[in-house]
């Protein structure tokens, strides 16, 4: 009988960790119910205490405006923490805000700078967005942004503006 109770006991503690989930899961749930105010309000604090994918989907969601007015400052601040620690989905916004000039002078090097650093991380887009500010670039400034990207990464993502 006392390992049946210790059993249920072990069970019961089990499921009580299970059932409580943490600011990530309970900000990612508001996210997927578009509750994008909610999302916000628990990935701030998990941001601010240096989760990368956090620190990125603030910075998407300040870019579009989700849950908080559309601040690129703000985004751009959140993405090059995000990127800094090498997230993938921060970097590729990066370029893109860059490419577009949003928040940014229109650059398409810094755009294939930030590109090349996403594709090299595996990003399943970046490679596609590389070659379209490729082609707004000469052969020159293209190297110089692959460059920039190499020394960016040897950096450790650090001081790469």
């Amino acid at each position: 009988m006392r390992i049946w109770t210790q059993a249920c006991t072990a069970v019961l503690a089990l499921m009580a960790c299970a059932a409580h989930a943490g600011p990530w899961e309970d900000g990612y749930a508001d996210y997927q119910r578009k509750d994008y105010a909610a999302a916000v309000a628990k990935w701030r604090g998990v941001a601010q205490s240096g989760n990368r994918e956090a620190q990125s989907l603030l910075g998407i969601m300040y870019a579009y405006g989700q849950g908080v007015p559309q601040d690129y400052p703000q985004a751009i601040s959140w993405l090059r923490m995000a990127a800094a620690q090498g997230e993938t989905k921060a970097q590729f916004k990066l370029g893109s805000m860059y490419a577009n000039g949003q928040g940014f002078k229109r650059d398409y090097q810094r755009a294939a700078m930030w590109f090349t650093m996403a594709a090299e991380g595996g990003h399943p887009k970046a490679g596609a967005e590389l070659a379209k500010a490729a082609q707004e670039l000469s052969a020159s400034e293209l190297a110089t942004a692959r460059r920039l990207a190499k020394t960016c990464i040897k950096r450790e993502f650090q001081n790469c503006e």
